[in-house]
């Protein structure tokens, strides 16, 4: 576990590039606006669809618990709710701060394994999250970019670009990881000539990356094997997936209510968010900051007036992001604290019976 230690210190190391990314987004948004006028207009705001908003994201952690809580169980661990609420809340917050969101996974590992998960069990599970997660994002993508293509199409070509490279990344991946659960023989021959090919060139690492390569192959197996004999639990699981996206897809559609307006439906935000969403996730930035806040100044303005826009995406990404990143890292900031207050009495208490012990042999002697 030592590797996961260190993992959290490159993790709150690089939080410094997402935190720079956010003051110069903000710059550039809000350098030529009255600060005034912003204040003033979202203060006029319906706080009721704000409180939904915040509701939807609560949701959105609360669904990847049940998740883990429900695959978990099938290895016989009783994995209460809140454990499980602490695993989503670490893949988040570590997740948003990372580029390509690449610290999530490590971090609900490590949290998991101190929890007396063994890793394997717990990697398996983190992979059924995470092609369930893919699965739907596409999923979600597809249809939105087909129910509101007249919306789209001629308007935003610039995003459309994004999209092509989003779906075109996020399906490959999808496709692969599918491979190598069900036709792992063809990835292992693939394999073969690849490194065939890499000792052709004289690579001298083509060995170690063959192992590597066949090592993820073979714990693949095992999430495949799982996914076979737990039909009914991985069914739940996309259900449960489904709704966990759709719930954070519909955070625009809240913010658009809390102004007022009820020209378009949720699935039009929904669709529209889930085209967004795809779109820039394929950039490596830390929680998309930046392109998730010029997308959605170039996307929605064909669906908010442009008076309100910048304060809606304000609304909008501050709910859905920057609001829970805050809330997240303050709720593992205090767990830290306790976790450490905790440790540190039971250092005391073993010290003191120690302690009572030596006296009572002096006595005894």
């Amino acid at each position: 576990m030592k590797d996961y230690k260190n993992l959290f210190l490159k993790i709150l190391k690089n939080g410094g590039l997402f935190f720079i990314l956010i003051v110069f987004t903000f710059y550039f948004v809000f350098k030529d606006m009255d600060l005034r006028t912003v204040i003033s207009t979202i203060s006029e705001v319906n706080v009721f669809y704000l409180l939904i908003g915040a509701v939807s994201m609560c949701i959105f952690l609360l669904c990847e618990a049940i998740n883990f809580r429900r695959n978990l169980s099938v290895f016989g661990y009783k994995t209460n709710l809140l454990k499980c609420i602490n695993y989503s809340i670490n893949g988040f917050f570590f997740s948003s701060i990372t580029p390509s969101a690449s610290g999530g996974q490590p971090m609900q590992v490590y949290q998991m394994y101190k929890d007396d998960v063994k890793i394997s069990h717990s990697t398996l599970v983190l992979f059924v999250e995470f092609i369930f997660f893919q699965t739907v994002t596409i999923m979600y993508a597809l249809i939105g970019f087909v129910s509101q293509r007249s919306l789209l199409l001629g308007n935003i070509n610039s995003l459309m670009i994004l999209f092509v490279v989003g779906v075109g990344c996020n399906l490959f991946m999808l496709m692969l990881i599918v491979s190598v659960l069900f036709y792992s023989d063809g990835v292992r021959n693939v394999l073969a000539v690849l490194v065939k090919f890499l000792h052709f060139c004289k690579f001298k690492k083509a060995d170690m990356l063959k192992e590597k390569v066949e090592s993820v192959i073979d714990e693949y197996k095992d999430c495949s094997m799982y996914i076979v004999k737990n039909k009914g639990i991985i069914f739940k699981t996309f259900i449960t997936k489904c709704v966990q996206i759709f719930a954070l897809h519909s955070i625009p559609y809240w913010i658009y209510c809390s102004f007022g307006f009820s020209e378009y439906s949720i699935f039009t935000f929904v669709g529209a968010q889930a085209v967004l969403f795809i779109s820039v996730s394929a950039l490596p930035l830390p929680g998309s900051v930046g392109a998730s806040e010029s997308g959605f100044l170039m996307l929605y303005k064909l669906l908010f007036p442009v008076t309100v826009l910048n304060e809606a995406m304000l609304l909008s990404r501050g709910i859905s992001f920057y609001l829970f990143v805050f809330l997240c890292g303050l709720f593992l900031l205090v767990k830290w604290v306790g976790d450490s207050n905790a440790k540190r009495a039971e250092r005391i208490k073993a010290a003191k019976e120690n302690k009572v012990y030596k006296q009572r042999v002096v006595q005894q002697i």
